[in-house]
């Protein structure tokens, strides 16, 4: 031998060690891998309440629209109040408001519809329109004469509008009180 030769001694704590960094990098792997599925997750949730609200908001938006047109057609083409049908209402004392009796799976009676522009809903909106008693103005009575002048009524109307969003789990109601 013409050499000093080298020789490597294996001591029990090394041969114990030897596994230790792969299974160290799959539990690493394996946390990596959840937190990306939990994003994924929470991606998919937020998403899902985006479209949601845009679907809320498209009802809101339609009904709105809905309002403006019974609006244009109060003392003009809507006027028969007096068969309490199709959408035309009188309110009296004592009984129920029609629209309290409204469920859009089945509606208590044929209601008005939409007849704008082509809105982007599940279904086209539709609306009531009730008469409610006239009043007079602010100070004055209807059954008086005030500065030599009789107090002309003024005729109120409760109009309700129902929309669809996008799909048709996604509703609106609203209502305004508009007078001629």
């Amino acid at each position: 031998m013409s050499g000093p030769t080298m020789t490597r001694q294996v001591t029990g704590a090394a041969v114990r060690q030897r596994g230790v960094v792969l299974f160290t990098s799959l539990i690493l792997l394996v946390i990596l891998t959840l937190v990306g599925v939990m994003l994924t997750r929470l991606q998919m949730v937020e998403e899902q309440i985006s479209q949601n609200d845009q679907d809320h908001q498209m009802a809101v938006q339609a009904a709105e629209a809905t309002l403006r047109f019974a609006e244009t057609g109060i003392g003009t083409a809507y006027t028969n109040y007096s068969g309490n049908t199709n959408g035309l209402y009188t309110w009296a004392s004592g009984t129920p408001d029609y629209y309290l009796s409204y469920n859009p799976g089945s509606p208590a009676g044929p209601l008005l519809s939409y007849g704008g522009t082509a809105l982007p809903v599940y279904q086209p909106p539709q609306f009531m329109i009730e008469s409610m008693p006239a009043v007079a103005f602010p100070g004055a009575s209807l059954s008086e004469q005030q500065f030599g002048a009789p107090t002309p009524p003024i005729n109120i109307y409760r109009i309700t509008a129902y929309s669809y969003g996008g799909d048709q789990n996604t509703t609106a109601e609203l209502q305004e009180i508009d007078w001629q």
